[in-house]
């Protein structure tokens, strides 16, 4: 698989005159890419607020312009004082603010599995503008929703928002197969999914800077469900599922795409499940795929409310400190990205090495930073680990997950669709029961202890499964062909053509 990384040489199209050029500068592929980066940002944002936010709907603050005198009756007082105001504050218990944080995954995990079929039927274009309408309209209505309902009831929009989203990984992952060439797939795959780190920070940003607005935490959900139908017409306007559907690429972009992937057009043949599920490669990803989702699920989840409860941190510094370690995700999904890139292509390490790399570095680094993280009460320590942990963490993007697309391009969004459904369901089923029954008091450091322990061992079984078992060969079943595909040879060659 090395050749996927060298230069796309010149070589004809389908028996035809057109030819694939060697190489194309800044063009339509680019720009599919920027808003692949916007809407995953967007989707995390929408994802990960409520980890920083649920602190502030939950502990009573001083907000900008407030005033402690009893006889003043200004907005801002009635907002804060009224039990019937969406603005109030919740008594909400541990437990409870567990089933709240993990109800977006119980839907997430349900409907990745069902997007890889859309994504393989109808490209990743769709999923994607589901995902930021619906996040959108839910975001701008919880506040009056959880006034109503409850908790109950924001668990459902959680659930609605993580069902909308269950299509936002297969559906990047079938657009990247469809866009971007092998010689540029490191690149631009790692510059796309920095959204990630870049959505949770702004994330933690919002909840600790707006919960001190005149508006308090409501104002979070209102910014966040503006923010996500402006992606929803960003996709809408100027996305699109493979090269051949734009309708302003060059004719010469397209070839160099097409013939530089090998899949901008591939057919879409009936998915092999039967190999797939039996396949010790994918099965040793998908393994990897769950422990590190876990581990990093955690984090996004639970720093904040340990920042708040064991290091003290007030609400509005934890957002803040709480953004600083996905920071980290930026600059590590960029450096691991390259890094790799460039080993491979000097040839110091082959492919299923740089793979092994990338994934014992995102597990082991971690793990250490874990375990070190629940002995100190110095905030400037902790941050420092919790920049570790989960920065160097997202050096996965060049380990398991772009094993997906290295096992097979033609499937690897189904592929992405499994791992991350499974590691998702992991998250709504064994998490809030590890934390709750594990983590009792959030103010006991030992407790905490505890459960970072047990993640950092979780890291390091997935990494060294993935390590033993890793392939980077295209998969036997990647090519073959549907018995009952109704196209002939010559009519899957003209739509190459």
């Amino acid at each position: 698989m090395t050749e996927e990384y060298t230069e796309v040489q010149t070589t004809e199209i389908c028996c035809d005159e057109r030819v694939i050029p060697s190489k194309y500068g800044f063009g339509v592929r680019h720009v599919q890419a920027l808003v692949i980066f916007t809407t995953h940002t967007l989707a995390f944002l929408a994802r990960g607020h409520l980890g920083a936010t649920i602190v502030s709907m939950t502990n009573k603050i001083e907000t900008v312009g407030s005033d402690t005198n009893e006889g003043n009756t200004t907005l801002d007082h009635i907002m804060i004082k009224s039990e019937e105001s969406i603005y109030r504050t919740y008594q909400w218990p541990k437990s409870t603010q567990e089933v709240v944080l993990s109800s977006f995954f119980l839907g997430y995990s349900i409907m990745t599995y069902v997007s890889g079929i859309i994504c393989q039927k109808w490209g990743g274009k769709i999923p994607i503008q589901i995902s930021m309408f619906v996040n959108g309209i839910v975001s701008l209505l919880s506040p009056w929703v959880v006034a109503w309902g409850g908790w109950k009831a924001l668990s459902i929009c959680r659930i609605l928002q993580g069902f909308s989203q269950g299509g936002m990984m297969p559906g990047i992952h079938t657009l990247l197969a469809n866009w971007v060439p092998l010689n540029e797939r490191a690149r631009l795959s790692s510059y796309s999914y920095m959204g990630s780190g870049l959505g949770t920070v702004m994330g933690f940003q919002f909840s600790g800077l707006l919960a001190y607005s005149s508006y308090g935490w409501p104002s979070t959900f209102w910014t966040i469900g503006v923010l996500c139908l402006l992606g929803f017409t960003l996709i809408t306007l100027f996305g699109a599922a493979t090269p051949l559907q734009h309708k302003s690429i060059s004719e010469e972009e397209r070839n160099y795409i097409i013939g530089g992937s090998g899949y901008g057009t591939h057919t879409q043949p009936k998915v092999p499940w039967k190999a797939i599920l039996t396949s010790t490669p994918v099965l040793a990803a998908i393994l990897s795929h769950i422990c590190n989702i876990l581990c990093y699920t955690f984090l996004y989840m639970q720093m904040p409310t340990y920042m708040y409860a064991i290091l003290k941190v007030n609400i509005k510094n934890s957002g803040i400190l709480s953004s600083l370690p996905f920071l980290g995700v930026i600059i590590m999904c960029i450096v691991s990205g390259n890094l790799s890139d460039l080993l491979i292509n000097k040839k110091v390490i082959t492919v299923k090495n740089a793979r092994r790399l990338a994934n014992s570095v995102a597990s082991i680094v971690p793990a250490i930073a874990l375990c070190f993280v629940s002995y100190t009460k110095s905030v400037t320590v902790a941050v420092l680990l919790f920049v570790i942990a989960i920065g160097v963490q997202a050096t996965m993007h060049s380990g398991w997950l772009v094993n997906y697309i290295d096992l097979s391009p033609n499937y690897s969004g189904i592929l992405m669709a499994i791992g991350n459904g499974s590691a998702n369901l992991m998250c709504v089923l064994i998490l809030p029961v590890m934390v709750t029954n594990i983590v009792k008091d959030v103010t006991n450091q030992i407790q905490w202890r505890i459960m970072m322990y047990l993640m950092a061992a979780i890291n390091l079984f997935g990494n060294i499964i993935f390590v033993i078992l890793i392939s980077t060969e295209v998969q036997p079943w990647n090519e073959e062909k549907c018995k009952d595909d109704p196209r002939t040879e010559d009519e899957t060659i003209a739509l190459k053509s």
